[in-house]
């Protein structure tokens, strides 16, 4: 079993309960094994699991307190941030989308095996989800999916008025900020704090949060392919 468990303390004022610290071992156990037939990570080193995706996925909360709000996490990949969120804050309610069916397979192995409740995982594109479940969710959050203009459109419509968005980022999230051209504002929302955590050996981290404060415009989310075609990323 992982064994530094003061990581949690030190960098988010969290000591991990024995429940949360064996349903995180389980999580890994599942996530090394599975990883060798779907290639979910590449990060696979018991210590870097925890520093670069368990506690990666919870550093926001040091600047969001986390209560019994639904969350949904798109692009979620193999559970980061929206597993670990629940094993934490087990009274949130969790929904969890990615494009990727493996992956979606793998996050239902890990809700059974781990016997987590009030989380769902679901195999759908972002785009036509945020249509049928319009501003349902306290908390929108995606980790490290895409650049900031494509994850903001694909994620506003999710959120209740003044709701939050919040867009977990790296070192390049000041250059995306300045490449939105006030998208954000077109879209309803105010960038209302970002979060600056210096390289402590999981990487420079900028988190984004965001509060939609009217609701979302019809136009809002298009379709992918002219959502990427016209991205920032693309004229950057």
């Amino acid at each position: 079993m992982f064994k530094n468990w003061n990581i949690f303390n030190e960098n988010l004022g969290i000591n991990p309960s024995e429940e949360i610290k064996q349903k995180l071992s389980e999580y890994f156990e599942i996530l090394v094994e599975e990883n060798a037939k779907y290639n979910l990570t590449r990060i696979i080193d018991e210590d870097e699991v925890y520093e670069k995706h368990f506690l990666d996925s919870l550093l926001f909360t040091k600047e969001c307190k986390i209560v019994n709000q639904k969350i949904i996490d798109i692009g979620t990949g193999p559970g980061f941030p929206g597993i670990v969120i629940k094993i934490f804050f087990p009274e949130t309610e969790i929904t969890l989308i990615d494009s990727n069916n493996k992956k979606v397979n793998f996050l239902n192995l890990v809700i059974k095996k781990l016997q987590l409740k009030n989380i769902t995982a679901k195999h759908v594109r972002a785009e036509e989800l945020a249509r049928i479940e319009n501003e349902k969710y306290d908390i929108v959050i995606s980790r490290a999916v895409a650049y900031l203009d494509i994850i903001l459109e694909l994620a506003v419509r999710f959120a209740k008025v003044n709701g939050q968005v919040i867009v977990l980022k790296g070192p390049r999230a000041e250059e995306e900020i300045k490449d939105l051209n006030s998208k954000d504002v077109k879209m309803k929302l105010k960038l209302k704090s970002k979060q600056q955590i210096a390289d402590k050996g999981f990487g420079k981290r900028i988190n984004l949060f965001y509060e939609k404060y009217s609701s979302t415009p019809e136009l809002f989310p298009r379709e992918y392919a002219k959502i990427a075609k016209e991205s920032s990323k693309n004229h950057a």
